[in-house]
């Protein structure tokens, strides 16, 4: 690579002045020449020289140059080498106290702006130039060396201008802003300046900082910067001000715990000022609202989407007249509607709809939908005057997605867009959480679609019956197979097509687009079709992959189960001679070969795997009418057994019959404390055994009571029964002359999902689907109930106490009865009668982050992941050893104990982390050698085998043993044969 030598600064400054004028002399058409492109090259090989040079004059020109350079060059820059300019300017950026400092800023700004769209391998280069030079660390050096008093707001505003599209074009970058203390105090500092450009500049580090659900949370924690920005959201700011504010609250409220920590703390504020931004559509008295005013109603529309996450900001909203504001945009002004006293008639609240043509019209669809589908029973917004504005609303949904559905269905797809957010605003209200909504809405709409409302379902029916063949894809048609859907939903809730759509064949449709969603693994968010979510502007997120909205991922999934729901029960399927094997649904032989089976299967697919709330809880929903209840899983089915073991149990109930049923207190404890007795009614009525040395040895491990717990004489034993099958396993089969008294005993334990399901209840919006684990046996009620503690190897320089037992070392307090269900080794040493089965200790050959974790499988049947996120992607080595060293003991341990579940998931844990970061791959290869571990070895050379070489000449191989090198050399030579797969 050719380098320029001169450090002579008269013939630096020679050669800047020439290029200076050369770059004066550069066009468009110039710029295409061959020769033209040749100098470019050489004037940055010197560039990348001259900005190096240690003359402070010399380096001011050069940085001057070299960004009137990138500027003539503009989009062509990706044509030419440019990572050693950005090195070299990265490195200027320390110099910040001088001008030279705000040059470079602005030049690799430029730069880095004008790159354009880059190939993964080049997008990555560029960010390990930059990592290299260290240019985040400047710009966070030069942030904590600034003064307001010395240095131009222009400074601050350049550098933070730089600093966000770094931000904003490499995730991993966002690390080192929002973990660094003094930076985000700095930034607080400068948020309440009084210089506008350094608020909105702030505001927009703030943004991209929020683009990672990691630092979304850290700036959320900082509850003086919430209040910062949640003042900045106020009347008395600048328009631009206010809208860098709403765009921060719009990414901080991405999720449903970033909503409540928002609105907890700021909620009438934080509402307040969306509501006076939404009304700058009233303020301005011509037709055309200017562009800035615009922009803020805009952006607070976008900032309203935390209603879809439930929570008091809801009732907040009502009182600040939000549908006053909707309507107002909708219809452009709703005073003059509401001054006539007469409802509009349909065609006038079209026609009013498109004369006021607006972009903000489909966020408030949105709002609006989130809004009611929210609504309490209980809850009534103000009227205003003698016509209630939320009516209006309906009646307007109602009547543009009436037009629109009848316009898709007579001429071409151009509305489908249109149609969409009004449609889905329907399908909301309809399934709003109040009845009177609901009745309101489904009347309304029923009067909207009757004068086409045969043709029209014909029309979708026809259509989705080609998406359930296969004939037209549904992924190339995605969106129109959703409007089709939310269409027939909505119809499904109309009594006058419910059995007109199954005597349609529409159940048989459905059950056949939810099955090919299934099988297919088709994937169709929301934001994927639905237009006005689509933004170029709003960057690429990063670290919320725990983040999930009720619908799921798929929604043409969640839409037939929606569908399903309202018409399951007019068709011929529901039969209840279903049975319940191992928490396995068995078809009855009369219904094997009908269509119940393939739709049972799918809903069961649904329940025992990962989808959103939505789907889980309408399969759930629909699973009721063939007499099965609950939410299956796979801690459940193991505690199954349990139930019918009387061993560990220590609670007895007694019936008015006489009859007897023992269960197991830290059972009931995690699920249903309801039947649990007082504390200090527990009374030792009953003792095990009947006195003989014999048998109290082999119990004195219990050293307490079987307690008695009396039930009432009203209390069903059938019903007691489903309830106990229903607390341990979580999912049951209910015969129909069972239902009723088991509705009366489930609302009287507290268990408002199974009363729910049994009273057939569809399931309220946003509601979190129930998870039968018996992780609350952990928490402190659980552990008065506690008979034997897992004690982890101790750990050096650690300091352990314990609130319950005098114990040093690092341990948890269990419970026999769980541990039993997830393992037979433990099963049978507690069942031996040999000396360990009686200890009230149990070692376990881990450390205490590997006990956690196992601790968490054993009572949810889920083994705590790693999130491959930036927080692990900017752990050092040695923390990443750590955390992964915990999985390796598990794996050994697994073996031991015969838990495949547990090494089956450490195995994926550890490979998923080698895959992502290979840096301490050698160490974990080094360590799993050492207890044995050899799949997480295999897997460990899997990922390093291509860095054999670069790795044995830096010695990095040394403390590796001579059977494992082996491994390595063999893989290296596969890998160089092209013989075998390797993961990047």
């Amino acid at each position: 690579m050719r380098k320029w030598k001169c450090m002579d600064a008269e013939i630096q400054a020679h050669a800047l002045k020439t290029m200076t004028g050369f770059i004066n002399c550069l066009s468009f058409s110039l710029l295409q020449h061959p020769i033209i492109k040749d100098s470019i090259f050489e004037m940055l090989v010197a560039l990348e020289g001259i900005l190096q040079a240690e003359n402070e004059r010399t380096l001011n020109l050069a940085a001057d140059v070299t960004l009137q350079l990138v500027r003539s060059l503009g989009k062509s820059i990706c044509q030419y080498p440019m990572l050693e300019v950005i090195i070299s300017l990265s490195h200027l950026l320390s110099l910040c106290r001088l001008p030279v400092g705000i040059s470079s800023a602005i030049a690799l700004n430029c730069i880095l702006t004008n790159l354009g769209p880059m190939r993964f391998k080049s997008h990555k280069e560029v960010w390990n130039v930059l990592k290299k030079a260290g240019t985040v660390g400047n710009l966070i050096h030069a942030f904590e060396d600034f003064e307001d008093q010395v240095q131009s707001p222009e400074y601050f505003t350049e550098m933070t201008s730089l600093l966000k599209t770094i931000l904003w074009r490499w995730p991993l970058s966002r690390y080192h802003v929002w973990n660094n203390t003094r930076m985000l105090a700095k930034l607080g500092d400068y948020c309440a300046n009084s210089d506008t450009s350094v608020v909105v500049s702030v505001l927009e580090v703030y943004t991209v900082l929020a683009l990672c659900g990691n630092g979304a949370m850290k700036l959320l924690e900082r509850k003086e910067l919430l209040f910062q920005i949640v003042q900045s959201m106020g009347k008395m700011h600048d328009y631009s001000v206010r809208v860098k504010a709403l765009t921060v609250l719009q990414h901080l409220t991405r999720s449903a715990k970033g909503c409540t920590m928002v609105t907890t703390s700021y909620c009438e504020p934080v509402i307040r000022g969306i509501i006076d931004a939404m009304g700058e559509w009233r303020s301005s008295n011509s037709k055309k609202i200017p562009t800035d005013q615009m922009a803020l109603v805009m952006e607070a529309c976008r900032s309203a989407s935390l209603t879809c996450w439930a929570g008091n900001h809801h009732s907040c909203f009502w009182n600040h007249d939000i549908h006053i504001i909707l309507l107002d945009i909708i219809l452009g002004n709703c005073s003059t509607i509401c001054l006539t006293h007469l409802a509009p008639s349909s065609q006038e609240l079209i026609a009013r709809v498109n004369d006021n043509v607006t972009n903000a019209r489909p966020y408030v669809w949105d709002i609006l939908g989130n809004l009611v589908v929210h609504y309490e029973e209980d809850f009534l917004p103000r009227a205003g005057g003698n016509l209630c504005y939320l009516n209006i609303l309906i009646s307007c949904a109602c009547s543009v997605a009436a037009d629109l559905m009848q316009k898709c269905c007579n001429s071409s797809s151009s509305y489908m867009s249109e149609l969409e957010p009004v449609l889905r605003a329907v399908l909301l209200m309809v399934f709003s959480s109040s009845k009177c909504i609901q009745r309101q809405v489904r009347h309304c709409l029923s009067d909207m679609v009757r004068p086409f409302g045969d043709a029209y379902l014909k029309y979708i029916l026809a259509s989705l019956q080609l998406n359930a063949t296969g004939e037209v894809s549904l992924l190339s048609d995605s969106l129109r197979a959703v409007n089709n859907l939310m269409s027939l939903a909505c119809y499904s809730t109309l009594p006058l097509y419910q059995k007109l759509i199954v005597k349609s064949k529409g159940i048989e449709i459905l059950s056949a687009i939810i099955k090919m969603c299934l099988n297919s693994d088709i994937h169709v968010s929301r934001s994927s079709i639905a237009s006005h979510l689509h933004s170029s502007s709003d960057g690429k997120t990063c670290c919320w992959s725990h983040v999930g909205h009720w619908e799921g991922e798929d929604i043409l999934l969640f839409y037939s189960l929606q569908t399903l729901s309202q018409l399951i029960e007019f068709s011929n399927l529901s039969c209840n001679h279903h049975k319940l094997t191992s928490g396995e649904i068995v078809i009855c032989t009369m219904c094997e070969h009908s269509g119940s089976q393939d739709l049972i299967n799918s809903l069961q697919y649904i329940l025992s795997n990962i989808f959103g709330s939505g789907p889980r809880w309408y399969s759930a929903h629909i699973l009721s009418f063939f007499g099965f209840y609950g939410f299956p899983s796979k801690i459940g089915k193991k505690m199954e057994r349990a139930l019918h073991e009387d061993v560990l149990a220590d609670l007895e109930l007694l019936l008015s019959n006489g009859q007897s049923l023992t269960v197991h207190g830290a059972i009931l404890a995690a699920r249903c404390p309801y039947l649990l007795p007082p504390k200090e009614s527990f009374q030792k009525e009953k003792t095990w055994g009947d006195g003989s040395s014999k048998e109290q040895e082999s119990r004195k491990d219990e050293g307490r009571s079987r307690r008695e717990v009396r039930m009432s004489d009203r209390v069903d034993g059938g019903a007691l029964k489903k309830i106990l099958d229903y607390v341990y396993t979580g999912f049951i089969h209910v015969d129909d002359d069972l239902a009723k008294p088991l509705k009366i005993l489930a609302k009287c334990c507290g268990l408002r999902s199974l009363s729910d399901m049994l009273h057939r209840k569809l399931p309220k919006w946003g509601t979190s689907s129930p998870s039968c684990d018996f992780i609350g046996a952990l928490e402190p009620a659980g552990h008065l109930l506690s008979d034997v503690i897992l004690e982890a190897r101790a750990a050096e320089g650690r300091i352990w106490s314990c609130t319950l037992c005098q114990s040093s070392s690092p341990h948890m307090h269990a419970h026999k009865i769980v541990l039993c269900s997830s393992s037979d080794y433990l099963r049978a040493l507690f069942q031996s009668g040999m000396h360990d089965s009686h200890s009230q200790i149990i070692k376990v050959p881990v450390g205490w982050e590997a006990l956690v974790k196992l601790g968490s499988w054993f009572y949810s049947g889920e083994l705590p992941s790693i999130s491959i996120d930036c927080i692990w992607s900017n752990m050092d080595a040695e923390q990443q050893l750590h955390e992964l060293q915990a999985y390796v003991e598990l794996s050994s341990l697994a073996e031991f104990w015969c838990l495949e579940d547990v090494g089956e998931q450490s195995l994926k844990v550890v490979v998923s982390c080698l895959k992502s970061d290979k840096r301490s791959s050698v160490e974990i290869i080094s360590f799993a050698a050492s207890i044995g571990q050899w799949k997480i070895v295999e897997a460990g050379v899997n990922s390093i085998a291509p860095l054999y070489p670069k790795l044995l000449d830096a010695g990095e191989l040394e403390d590796l043993d001579e059977e494992v090198l082996d491994m390595l050399r063999s893989g290296y030579v596969c890998y160089s044969q092209g013989s075998c797969k390797w993961s990047d």
